[in-house]
């Protein structure tokens, strides 16, 4: 599944990744935009597209996943992926890095 989240010409270069018979989630506007989609394209090529409407779920169900990914964070069994740390008054920076998409994992101020 390859995933349009960046939106704009990422998305658009992610759709076309895409096997025939394949899924795309379109999704998110970083790139300031959304995926822009051909339906018939979609279509000839049998692409299973989904949007951020088919992932919702009601608030008990995401409660549930919500409690079950903490105490897995509780317990240690997983923990995020920081990519780097920018003292706070380098915001400027921290920005520069996630809008340049050179940003790998999350990017934490600190105020230490």
């Amino acid at each position: 599944m390859h995933s349009g989240s960046a939106g704009g010409d990422y998305g658009r270069a992610a759709l076309g990744l895409v096997k025939p018979g394949g899924r795309f989630c379109a999704h998110g506007t970083p790139a300031g935009g959304f995926t822009p989609v051909d339906p018939d394209e979609v279509r000839a090529r049998d692409i299973t597209l989904t949007g951020i409407q088919q992932v919702q779920m009601r608030p008990d169900t995401y409660r549930g996943y919500l409690f079950s990914a903490l105490a897995a964070l509780a317990a240690k069994r997983f923990a995020p992926l920081i990519g780097q740390v920018f003292a706070l008054d380098d915001a400027a920076s921290a920005h520069r890095a996630i809008e340049g998409r050179a940003a790998v994992g999350k990017t934490v101020l600190s105020v230490a």
